[in-house]
Formats: structure tokens, C-alpha cells, sequence
């Protein structure tokens, strides 16, 4: 599966189709694709045993790829040009489970976090996930679904560890290119995972430019303190601050993007919340209020 974003054409290849399959199969694919609305114009090629498919997206809707395990995934959503699309991007997911202490498990902490913010933010915002459900998606993908989509905000949940069982509370992180040292180890981290799993972060460049490079990191520093402010008053935890660090999956996004490790999961107090789902809600709430406020200010 490919896509060509300037023309928004999405192509998918599916192998060894018999000829009674295939009929069956382009008949009911044809059907459903052209009463969705999503797509302006489908054409079904078969080639001895395979069957090609090329789709036109239609405007104002976005679309997300996923092509693991023998399994095409496509994600699409009708958009409003009248509202902000917002991308929630819950850090890690299928072959990488993130920071993990026993039964506390980033990947899925994440997942349930920013699946309720998705369910907030959808009552006033137009708004798509990274991922939705447990699958992997390569570091250097995530801030071009912002970019293709032409997102306002870009979001990143993730949650902490350290080997100091005492470090607890929430922290927001932001792109720059400078940082404390305490900054630049928690990107440093996030950036090794996508080398990891061979996607290396250098390639993820900076995309803006110098003025816009200053106004994003102005815009996102404002966001970033609303959110860490209100999550740690709503959920009574530490305040560990604002911090700007050179995150490679915001660095690679060109607008207002944040990266919320929402807790520590080898600290007892705030693995106790993380795994909570009415505070897991709460989070979700207070990142929401935060976003709101900030983009109808």
C-alpha cells in the first residue's frame, strides 16, 4: 500500500485472488467505495492473481495508512473546513510497549489516554489518531500525518520511567533545538526508538523555517503550560514543568506540537493513576480544556 499525497491517489496490491473471489470481491468493494462519499473515483485492475486497487480521496477528508501483518488498515474521516484538526499521537504500540513495570505498560496507558481525548475533542474539533488500536507506527510517520493533513495541533501522549523510583509527576515537552540536560535524555530516548526498530530520527528534518520555527515554539510553550498546570492540579500531582528538547516527532511537524509524559510508570503513586481509567478520563478532560482554551482564545 502507497500514497501519493500531492494528488491524494492511495494504491493497494492484494496477491493470490482466485477469479470467483475476485468478482465477489470488486463487486461489494466497488459498491461500499463509491456510496461512502470518502473517495471521488475507485478503478479495480486484475492481473493474473493479484488485484490492484487506486483510489481517489475526496476532499476534506483525511486518511491514515497501516500495513502490518498481512493486514491493511484504512482510516478515514470527513473533516469540516470551518474547524481545527487536531492529531493525537499515542506514543509506542504493537511490537513497542513503551516504558513497561509489570502490568503498567505505556503503549496501552497512552492508547486509552488519547482515545478519551479523541472523544472530547471530537464534540468541537476535527480530529485523527496516529493509531487507534495496538500496532506499530514508525517514528518518522507520525508528523507527516500531521503535515499531509494539514493539522493545527499535534499532540504526543506518552508516560515516563526512571530508574529512581521516586521521580514522579507530569511534564510537557516541546521542539527546540536547545535543551537542559535533563530535557535532551528524555528526547534522546524517544528518538532511540525509532532507530530501534531501524527508522533512524535523523532522517526527520526540520521542516520550518526560522520564523516559524520561533512562532510554533512561542504558540506550543503557551499550550504546554495550560496542559501540565491543569493535569497536575486535576489529578493532584506533581507539576515537573515545561520543557523544550529536540523531540524528533515534533520537530518533524510544522506547526504547534507538544509531547505529554503524563506520569512516571515506575513510580507506585502515579502508576496507580495511570492505570485508572477515571483518571486516565480526567487526564483526557483537562488535556482537552487546555486545548481548547488555547485555540479559542
Amino acid at each position: 500500500m502507497s500514497a501519493d499525497e500531492e494528488s491524494r491517489l492511495i494504491y493497494i496490491e492484494i496477491q493470490n485472488l482466485d477469479s470467483n473471489s475476485f468478482e465477489k470481491f470488486s463487486r461489494n468493494l466497488e459498491l461500499d467505495i463509491r456510496g461512502s462519499n470518502l473517495f471521488e473515483d475507485v478503478i479495480i485492475d486484475k492481473s493474473k492473481d493479484s488485484v490492484s486497487l487506486t483510489l481517489q480521496v475526496a476532499p476534506k477528508v483525511s486518511y491514515i495508512m497501516d500495513a502490518t501483518n498481512n493486514k491493511i488498515e484504512l482510516n478515514l474521516q470527513r473533516t469540516s473546513k470551518n474547524k481545527h484538526l487536531i492529531v493525537i499521537d499515542p506514543g509506542h504500540g504493537g511490537k513497542d510497549p513503551g516504558a513497561a513495570r509489570g502490568s503498567v505498560v505505556e503503549k496501552k496507558i497512552v492508547l486509552a489516554v488519547g482515545t478519551y481525548l479523541r472523544d472530547e475533542l471530537s464534540k468541537d474539533f476535527n480530529v485523527i489518531m496516529t493509531r487507534d488500536s495496538d500496532f506499530f507506527v514508525v517514528l518518522s510517520e507520525r508528523p507527516k500525518i500531521g503535515n499531509k493533513n494539514k493539522a493545527a495541533l499535534f499532540v504526543s501522549v506518552h508516560a515516563n520511567a526512571a530508574e529512581n523510583k521516586s521521580a514522579n509527576g507530569v511534564e510537557v515537552f516541546y521542539f527546540s533545538k536547545k535543551s537542559s540536560p535533563y530535557a535532551e535524555r528524555i528526547a534522546n530516548f524517544e528518538n532511540s526508538i525509532g532507530e530501534k526498530y531501524g527508522d533512524s530520527s535523523d532522517k526527520i528534518i526540520q521542516i520550518s523555517g526560522e520564523l516559524a520555527y520561533k512562532k510554533n515554539q512561542e504558540n506550543s510553550i503557551r499550550l504546554a503550560k495550560k496542559v501540565v498546570e491543569n493535569i497536575a492540579d486535576r489529578l493532584e500531582m506533581r507539576n515537573g514543568g515545561v520543557h523544550g528538547a529536540n523531540f524528533a516527532v515534533l520537530r518533524g511537524f510544522n506547526g504547534t506540537g507538544i509531547l505529554i509524559e503524563l506520569g512516571f510508570v515506575s513510580n507506585s503513586y502515579d502508576a496507580e493513576i495511570l492505570v485508572d481509567p477515571s483518571s486516565q478520563q480526567k487526564m483526557a478532560e483537562e488535556i482537552a480544556k487546555s486545548i481548547r482554551e488555547y485555540l479559542t482564545r
